[in-house]
């Protein structure tokens, strides 16, 4: 009878691994169809957010294009209220330029004041273009 109760026992063990198998085969296709939906799950918000980015992109150039039509169809008085903005911009540097006091000390190999005055003078030209 000990070896019927060993093919019982070893019968059993065979099910049991054979249903355990099964089990496993059953849970790796699961896995499989998982890991598949994942990937295009992950593809979806990749092309998504290419597509946000791209429609952001497009906003934002019709958005500049309306802004140049706009200043295209500007009418002339506009346009000359813009050129007199650098000149009250002038006006304000001119009086920061009296209120600033400048100490001059002469150094052995300074220039003359001639030459200094030309320097001054380059500095306030460049400073406005």
């Amino acid at each position: 009878m000990s070896s019927q109760n060993e093919f019982e026992s070893l019968q059993n063990r065979k099910e049991g691994l054979g249903k355990e198998l099964q089990s496993e085969t059953e849970r790796e296709k699961t896995l499989q169809e998982d890991v598949k939906i994942l990937e295009v799950k992950v593809a979806i918000k990749k092309l998504e957010e290419q597509l946000k980015a791209k429609h952001e992109a497009a906003e934002k150039l019709e958005s500049k294009k309306k802004d140049l039509k706009t200043e295209l169809e500007k009418p002339e008085s506009a346009k000359t209220t813009e050129e007199q903005k650098p000149e009250a911009i002038e006006k304000v540097d001119e009086q920061e330029e009296k209120d600033l006091q400048v100490a001059v000390i002469p150094a052995e190999n300074s220039q003359p004041a001639e030459s200094q005055e030309t320097e001054k003078e380059k500095q306030k030209k460049y400073r406005f273009f």
